[in-house]
């Protein structure tokens, strides 16, 4: 799906979206033919036909929007990771102000360098799917300086403890971050939905309808629908990639804000 999540939602949309519909009315023009053969009592047909669909139509409502509210929230999750992770990077070079400049220069200067490498190697990396570890070097070294540091007076050792705090709170907070770039919905789940999307076609196309304008219509409707419902919960399935993304704009904002 790389193809999906790289491309414009000006492109993957109108496809994505007008390929249901096309295959929905292409489904309704191949089974029209066999529905006005196979009909001999087309009150009878039209009620057992009702009772399939309603019965089906709340399955897979339900599941439709259970993915879709499952796959909403792991996006948020994952947002909610890096707007905590910044403000965790913002708090940590605001502390390390009052330490001793020999220490508290370096490690701001290291933090700076950590933002710059999470917005410019981090999330372009986690776009495309892959593991970040460009920044562990600065996180890694932003360590070695702080248990380096010694603090003599109460204020410095008040202060060091914070610090020590507010760093394993971004550690956490930089691996839940991490671990989200291979967030997705289990395979099974899209065969599932998919199967759904086809066999809910298939029982339009074989509503007994004498207006094949009329069917056409209908069966486009539903399927535009879906489509976008679908549409959108693939592109959030993987938080870091596609039109629908969490960026890295809360980085960026405490780079200009705090940091620079």
């Amino acid at each position: 799906m790389n193809w999906f999540h790289n491309t414009s939602i000006f492109i993957t949309m109108p496809v994505f979206v007008g390929g249901f519909v096309i295959v929905s009315c292409a489904v309704v023009l191949v089974l029209r033919p066999l529905v006005q053969r196979m009909v001999v009592d087309a009150k009878e047909w039209d009620h057992a036909l009702g009772h399939v669909i309603e019965t089906f139509g709340v399955i897979f409502g339900i599941l439709l929007a259970l993915v879709a509210v499952s796959v909403y929230e792991n996006f948020a999750e994952a947002r909610k990771d890096s707007l905590e992770e910044a403000a965790l990077v913002g708090a940590l070079f605001r502390g390390t102000t009052g330490l001793p400049d020999e220490t508290g220069i370096p490690m701001r200067a290291t933090i700076q360098e950590f933002v710059h490498t999470v917005i410019e190697q981090d999330f372009p990396a986690q776009r495309r799917g892959d593991l970040p570890e460009t920044s562990a070097a600065q996180i890694d070294e932003f360590e070695h300086l702080l248990h380096e540091f010694e603090p003599q007076p109460v204020q410095q050792e008040a202060e060091f403890l914070q610090l020590l705090a507010t760093f394993d709170d971004l550690i956490e907070a930089r691996r839940a971050r991490i671990d989200a770039t291979t967030l997705e919905l289990p395979v099974p789940f899209w065969v599932v939905i998919w199967v759904g999307a086809a066999v809910n076609a298939v029982l339009v196309a074989l509503i007994h309808m004498k207006n094949v304008r009329l069917h056409l219509l209908a069966a486009g409707l539903l399927a535009l629908f879906i489509g976008f419902v679908m549409f959108v919960t693939t592109d959030m399935d993987h938080p870091y990639a596609g039109s629908i993304s969490v960026g890295p704009g809360p980085f960026e904002r405490v780079l200009e804000q705090t940091i620079e």
